[in-house]
């Protein structure tokens, strides 16, 4: 063989096993999961918590990227951008849904630039007042607003659940109550906690320490049935002041981009309720206080769109603006 053709033959071979490697069954190498958060946070917590049986489902590693800025906007923009082969996904949350109302600046759309894969957990919030406050339930907390107008208070990271909670409640009955921002939800327990705040609405998570050792006392929960965690603890809608606009609470879900192969999808979601179903996740994310739930792309989507219409209506009522 001369060297042209020794050279054709090996150019011929390297093609073929470009084809063969290209042909592989998905997934084919690891898989990079974007949480739009630093680490140590609920979405960070959750995700590293379901990953590694996400990934044994689908016979790869996953590998946890954090890419934290701008309330979530870089790692969403980031994997809203990524090559929809599958391989780069969003542990998304709320932010996904309420960010397009909050920054101009944002170029994705929650309709049109992402693949939903399902959803992962849900989580409510409660509603706390500091244990010397008069207010000893959800009634009695809006009687004590309408009161004293302006003179109550809550604390919250700005664009928030946190920061949306009250505000639904706000607006659904007409009190003036004031915000006080704060960088995270541990300085305004403090604050709450020493008596300079009125209330707040927290994860269960945050609040539930608090809550047992008598230094909170919980009024309500937001969702459509109580949490096991605090089973004396009524809904808002049990409390008579039903909050339609925080049933879903706070939740999480992983999207891909736009134009990922639906057999893909497919296969993500197979996975995903997998690693969900694994008793061992369940009760890792029971103890932490999230509820592992699963459901379709279709469903997933279906929600992140109803979510954004949702927040667009409470943050333009709200007067909520990041930029």
């Amino acid at each position: 063989m001369n060297i042209a053709s020794a050279a054709l033959a090996a150019t011929v071979f390297s093609l073929a096993l470009c084809g063969a490697a290209g042909a592989q069954p998905y997934p084919a190498q690891p898989l990079r999961l974007v949480v739009p958060v630093a680490a140590g946070g609920p979405t960070d917590i959750l995700t590293r918590a379901v990953s590694p049986r996400f990934g044994e489902a689908l016979g790869q590693q996953v590998i946890i990227e954090n890419r934290p800025g701008a309330g979530g906007t870089i790692a969403t923009e980031l994997v809203a951008k990524a090559v929809p082969d599958g391989y780069t996904l969003l542990m998304a949350d709320i932010s996904i849904a309420s960010n397009p109302s909050l920054y101009k600046s944002v170029t994705y759309n929650v309709r049109d630039s992402f693949a939903p894969v399902g959803i992962v957990a849900v989580a409510p919030l409660v509603l706390v007042v500091n244990p010397s406050s008069p207010a000893r339930s959800v009634k009695e907390l809006i009687q004590l607003a309408r009161s004293q107008p302006g003179k109550l208070s809550y604390g919250a990271a700005p664009a928030t659940p946190t920061h949306f909670g009250p505000e639904v409640l706000k607006e659904a009955q007409g009190l003036e109550i004031t915000f006080v921002p704060y960088k995270g939800i541990a300085p305004a327990l403090v604050d709450l906690i020493g008596g300079r705040l009125s209330f707040a609405m927290l994860g269960i998570s945050g609040a539930k320490t608090f809550i047992d050792s008598g230094k909170l006392r919980v009024l309500a929960i937001t969702g459509t049935r109580r949490a096991a965690a605090l089973r004396d603890v009524p809904t808002f809608a049990e409390a008579g002041v039903p909050l339609p606009d925080m049933d879903s609470g706070a939740w999480w879900g992983i999207v891909a981009p736009a134009g990922v192969a639906r057999d893909t999808i497919r296969k993500l979601n197979g996975a995903l309720a997998k690693a969900l179903s694994a008793a061992d996740v369940r009760g890792r994310l029971t103890a932490l206080n999230f509820e592992p739930v699963s459901n379709s792309p279709e469903e997933f989507g279906a929600l992140i769109r109803k979510e954004a219409l949702k927040w667009a209506r409470v943050i333009q009522r709200a007067g909520i603006r990041i930029d």
